[in-house]
């Protein structure tokens, strides 16, 4: 059976050149495809159309092998813009037409241009395309002219050709061409590593996973599932590296929570993505106004509410006499900083939110022992307020966020100067408990995706 499409383009040493056969009448000798298309230029289809010498030559060789012309209207063979469109698409339709078929790809017939073309098409899609080279024969030939159907007879040629000869040599190379594809794909996935599309990097790898190591595949799917903070199948992948204390620096849950959703956040920025971005502030204001609450200020988030809900959920209130209890003065203090709301003053027994945890931090911050927290606790009140004047718009109309839209509510500090804050803020919550290199970790990523590729590569040399 047999599993070959061979696609050429004609070039002037086909069918048959001196005493030996022409790139494509050789392929076919090796090869024995089931079909040759030939990709005929004007000028040298106006020949064919004319002679069929090279189809003649294809049938004295292989009397059962389709033979299909494709007449272009390439003018000019040594112009790319004059032929890579009608290259693709026939190479496209070709592999539609035989899905089960190996498309070779003749790269000696031709001009140059033509024949580099062919190789690109190689290149990008190894797994059904084939680059075949013929080589000269070797030794010298007393027939070195080419064939000339105005003149030529293709039988009388056809039967003084010595590579007829039982024994003759084959001259049909496979080229690696895939060594010059690595680089180029190696290329593009570090571009998209470093825009952190893991997604598109790990599915650029997947296109290409003979050419890289499984060890760069799995840092792509960890940096991919983390940064969609899926953290049980990122830690997953992890153990499957073997680096799981190198990828998780930071051994306290609560500490490493908070800094990996503040890294979704800042590459949510770095990609300009900041309707998401701002999405996630509140989220951030909440969970780090209560990390500095219940770890540096010694109140517990169970002293301050009560807990409500039905079977699968519990919603947390403030209660009004536990929090009293706990935090002499603090009715007064809320009753003032809301005194601008519809009831002129705080409402208890509502659900907890970031807006009200931060202005209790604001309050204990003012306590012994507290007050190098209060520059956190004031900065922590300014992301709520943008948060709540960015956010609510966003998410009941079709409004695209950007920084002009952040300056107005931030003081005119961009998004970038956000991020460098809710760093600051954090690193002076978690003291020396947090890891500067966690902060850091998608950098260190792709640095360790750029070693297992070098490293790759270095040891197929």
């Amino acid at each position: 059976m047999k599993n070959n499409i061979l696609i050429a383009a004609v070039g002037r040493t086909d069918p048959i050149r001196g005493e030996h056969d022409g790139p494509i009448l050789h392929i076919v000798r090796h090869y024995r495809p089931e079909a040759v298309i030939l990709i005929l230029s004007e000028e040298i289809g106006k020949e064919e159309a004319e002679y069929h010498h090279n189809e003649t030559a294809i049938h004295l060789l292989d009397k059962d092998c389709k033979v299909e012309p494709i007449q272009t209207e390439i003018h000019n063979a040594h112009s790319y813009d004059d032929f890579s469109t009608a290259f693709l698409t026939i190479c496209g339709e070709v592999r539609k037409r035989y899905p089960d078929k190996k498309v070779l790809l003749n790269i000696t017939s031709g001009t140059p241009q033509m024949e580099t073309a062919l190789c690109m098409i190689a290149i990008s899609d190894p797994e059904h395309y084939m680059a075949i080279q013929v080589s000269n024969p070797a030794g010298s030939s007393t027939r070195t002219d080419a064939f000339n159907p105005r003149k030529d007879l293709v039988e009388d040629w056809f039967e003084m050709d010595l590579d007829n000869l039982e024994g003759s040599p084959c001259r049909c190379h496979e080229p690696r061409l895939l060594n010059f594809r690595r680089p180029m794909v190696q290329l593009q996935i570090v571009s998209l590593m470093e825009n952190y599309d893991y997604s598109g990097a790990l599915l650029l790898y997947q296109e290409n996973r003979q050419n890289f190591s499984e060890k760069t595949g799995l840092l792509l799917e960890h940096a991919r599932r983390r940064l969609n903070l899926e953290h049980r199948e990122a830690e997953q992948t992890a153990v499957k590296l073997g680096m799981k204390d190198e990828l998780y620096p930071i051994k306290r849950s609560d500490i490493a929570q908070l800094t990996e959703f503040f890294n979704s956040m800042r590459i949510k920025q770095a990609r300009g993505e900041l309707n998401d971005f701002s999405m996630r502030l509140e989220i951030m204001t909440l969970y780090l106004g209560r990390y500095l609450m219940e770890k540096r200020m010694r109140v517990a988030m169970e002293d301050i509410t009560v807990g409500r809900g039905l079977k699968n959920s519990h919603i947390m209130y403030l209660s009004k006499d536990k929090c009293t209890k706990k935090i002499p003065g603090i009715q007064k203090y809320l009753d003032e900083q809301f005194s601008d709301k519809k009831m002129g003053k705080f409402e208890w027994e509502k659900p907890v939110n970031a807006l009200s945890v931060v202005h209790i931090v604001k309050f204990l911050s003012t306590q012994p022992g507290n007050e190098k927290y209060g520059n956190a606790a004031d900065e922590l009140i300014r992301w709520s307020v943008l948060s709540g004047q960015v956010r609510n718009p966003a998410a009941h109309t079709i409004v695209a966020i950007t920084d002009e839209i952040i300056k107005e509510s931030y003081g005119n500090k961009d998004s970038a100067a956000l991020v460098r804050s809710i760093r600051a803020v954090l690193r002076q919550a978690f003291g020396n408990e947090g890891k500067d290199e966690a902060f850091a970790i998608y950098e260190r990523i792709n640095e360790m995706v750029k070693k297992s590729m070098e490293e790759q590569e270095g040891r197929e040399k």
